[in-house]
């Protein structure tokens, strides 16, 4: 949406991964497979996402929370918008280089490894943007949102001063 020219920002991009080499070897078989086997796969995630937030540094509500949400997911829903996305992330050269163009004020935040990642030329070219702030959060993260909940937030109310500023500056 922030490409297409449609949202002028600012946006905060969590866990982003601009193209299908960036989203783990793991996650792209699960997808490859519900090609061949239909849902089982997605069921198979989705099944595998309890172990993931054990070991997520969460509170036992919100992993409680969390486990009800990913339970109410249908796999072979869940199939389709996997394979949709996979499709989107493969449909432009180069992402980076259209989220730079796009103008927008964009902080794109992604964990060490984990939840995504980016690509050399990504990262340089997001690091050569002048409207673009790249966070490396620092280990292993598959629930920024919740785990870097702190840091996010601050994230926010930077977005938002600067969206403040840039309004005051136009006069409205």
């Amino acid at each position: 949406m922030v490409a297409s020219g449609a949202f002028s920002g600012p946006v905060i991009l969590l866990g982003l991964s601009l193209s299908p080499k960036d989203e783990p070897g793991f996650f792209r078989a699960i997808v490859w497979l519900g090609g061949l086997l239909g849902s089982l796969p997605s069921a198979t995630m989705l099944k595998m996402m309890g172990v993931a937030t054990k070991q997520a540094r969460l509170s036992d509500d919100r992993r409680a929370e969390l486990l009800a949400d990913f339970r109410r997911n249908d796999p072979r829903i869940m199939r389709q918008g996997l394979r949709a996305y996979l499709r989107y992330l493969d449909r432009h050269d180069s992402p980076a280089a259209r989220l730079c163009d796009a103008g927008v004020p964009a902080w794109v935040v992604h964990a060490e490894k984990g939840d995504g990642g980016l690509t050399s030329e990504e990262r340089s070219t997001l690091k050569a943007c002048p409207r673009t702030t790249l966070v490396t959060i620092p280990g292993t993260s598959y629930f920024i949102p919740n785990e870097k909940s702190e840091r996010v937030a601050s994230l926010l109310v930077d977005a938002l001063d600067q969206a403040v500023d840039h309004t005051d500056r136009r006069g409205r």
